[in-house]
């Protein structure tokens, strides 16, 4: 495949991937902001078919054509030499990591609980203490500006390691900062409702019907 390709289809993949992270930071705020069970299942919901319809293809897109790229273009593992193209790599690692561990397993554990909270309809401390934790709080907040740190390396292909060093730091504090202002806040009532959730079909499952593959 010419590089042409491989670089259009990571083009695609990277593009697919920031419409994901935007639309899966959307509904990560719904729930969290969500004042009833039904309305947190519902955004949950919506970050599943998300995940399912543009995460998993642009993460296997960008992953597959970088990979092909770096071995073909930039001499396989000597890419750690290569400032913006190793930051770029460890990036997209650790956030892919970050999803597949933290942010799926406080996923499960909601899940487990809003099924107990079906009846009631009522977000319950156990349930409070599982969305407002912090370190998955901190997870939300700094994959935006990481996916940022990314396209800037991807852009600006700098041969030292200041922009990257500079934008870790930077999305770090800017995660951290929304992180404390996110626990001491309080936030405002979701505009979503249980009836919302029956309207949607009634039903109380947080994932589609077809399997979902995490951030």
């Amino acid at each position: 495949m010419s590089h042409a390709l491989l670089s259009a289809a990571h083009g695609l993949g990277a593009g697919l991937l920031g419409i994901a992270l935007v639309g899966l930071w959307l509904a990560d705020e719904r729930g969290r902001r969500a004042s009833a069970a039904g309305a947190l299942a519902l955004a949950m919901r919506h970050a599943a078919v998300i995940e399912q319809r543009l995460l998993a293809p642009g993460v296997l897109m960008l992953g597959a054509s970088g990979a092909w790229l770096v071995a073909r273009y930039y001499g396989g593992w000597h890419f750690v030499r290569i400032p913006w193209l190793a930051g770029m790599i460890a990036l997209f690692v650790f956030q892919a990591t970050w999803a597949n561990t933290v942010g799926r397993a406080r996923d499960a554990r909601l899940k487990r609980l809003l099924a107990r909270a079906r009846e009631s309809d009522r977000i319950t401390p156990a349930i409070e203490r599982v969305r407002a934790a912090p370190l998955a709080t901190f997870g939300h907040y700094v994959e935006l500006p990481v996916f940022a740190l990314v396209v800037a390396l991807g852009v600006w292909r700098p041969m030292d390691w200041n922009l990257f060093a500079a934008g870790s730091v930077a999305a770090v504090a800017i995660a951290a900062a929304a992180t404390a202002y996110a626990g001491r806040a309080a936030l405002p009532a979701s505009s979503f409702s249980s009836a919302s959730v029956d309207a949607d079909g009634g039903t109380w499952s947080v994932a589609p019907s077809t399997s979902r593959q995490r951030r």
